[in-house]
């Protein structure tokens, strides 16, 4: 079985030096959440709320998402 995982930033090496407007997930707290989604045969895991909105978000009409441009010609 492959479980996809998919997670936002997390406090690791590649994340060091950049910065983010919210606090960076724990490593600790993804592996649980893999760990947990595998053994409960989840084909998906979504290890932290910003991936869980994203998701959320591909289900929806973009014009709900996006406002239309007010750039002129």
């Amino acid at each position: 079985m492959v479980t996809g995982v998919y997670l936002g930033p997390t406090d690791t090496d590649m994340a060091r030096g950049l910065s983010f407007p919210f606090e960076l997930n724990d490593p600790a707290d993804v592996i649980r959440a893999v760990l947990d989604g595998v053994e409960a045969g989840q084909s998906e895991v979504l290890a932290d709320a910003i991936s869980a909105q994203l998701k959320a978000n591909l289900a929806l009409d973009p014009a709900t998402i996006y406002t239309p441009s007010t750039a002129t010609a």
